[in-house]
C-alpha cells in the first residue's frame, strides 16, 4: 500500500494525492474524462464524497475527510458570484 501524506487544501491537492485523474476516478467508477473535468472545474460533486473518503483510506491517501472536502468547496465562490467580504 502506498501511503501518501500531503496537505489536502484544494481539489487539485486531492487529485495529486491520488496521482492524477485516472487513479482518482477508478475507485469511483468514473471515466478519466469525467475525473479530468472535475479537476478542471476545481469541484468534486458531493455525491462522491463518502465513496472518495473510503477510497482514499484504501489507497493510502491520508487525511482526506468529509470535513476537509466541505471546507475546500466552501472556499470557492460559486461561478458568477463574488465572495462576501
Amino acid at each position: 500500500m502506498n501511503t501518501t501524506k500531503i496537505e489536502l487544501d484544494t481539489v487539485d491537492d486531492v487529485f495529486e494525492a491520488f496521482k492524477g485523474p485516472t487513479a482518482f476516478g477508478k475507485p469511483l467508477g468514473l471515466k478519466p474524462s469525467a475525473a479530468s473535468e472535475m479537476r478542471r472545474r476545481g469541484s468534486i460533486p458531493s455525491c462522491y464524497w463518502i465513496e472518495l473518503v473510503a477510497a482514499a483510506r484504501s489507497c493510502g491517501v491520508k487525511g482526506l475527510t468529509l470535513e476537509k472536502l466541505a471546507r475546500m468547496h466552501a472556499r470557492r465562490p460559486a461561478p458568477g458570484r463574488a465572495r462576501a467580504a
